[in-house]
């Protein structure tokens, strides 16, 4: 007979998480910045609500800040048995509410954020000041 002792229940792991914090953004990878153009092409989208640039293990990526449309009114999944298999697979291990960070090594909240690094990282010149517009996204 198998021990069962050790099997973890995750049926409610998100029962702790009411803010539901992977449910109010999408992230996908975007290729690295390699020119000036390509600069200028993030500085354009971070200057849109509610998106961020983030780099993680070497990887660029852009985080569209934005709630589900299956989130009920107390943070709950409304669609928890048929959810997409994105929502299955999020594990509790690297949760963002078990989680002390996300381990980004970037992370671009604003327009500013991102001008800042190209002035000090790249060979790019921007002439531009600081725009001091808030970041849009938590």
């Amino acid at each position: 007979m198998a021990n069962n002792n050790n099997i973890r229940d995750d049926s409610h792991q998100c029962e702790k998480c009411l803010p539901a914090f992977c449910c109010n953004y999408f992230a996908f990878g975007i290729d690295e910045p390699e020119n000036r153009k390509d600069y200028e092409s993030l500085l354009w989208k971070l200057a849109h609500e509610k998106t961020s640039i983030y780099v993680y293990r070497n990887q660029w990526y852009i985080m569209i800040h934005n709630r589900c449309n299956f989130l009920t009114p107390d943070n709950k999944c409304g669609i928890y048995e048929t959810r997409p298999y994105l929502c299955k697979e999020h594990s509790v291990e690297n949760c963002e509410y078990t989680g002390d960070d996300y381990g980004f090594s970037q992370h671009f909240k604003s327009y500013d954020d991102l001008l800042e690094y190209i002035k000090e990282n790249t060979n790019f010149r921007f002439y531009q000041d600081p725009t001091g517009v808030s970041p849009n996204c938590v």
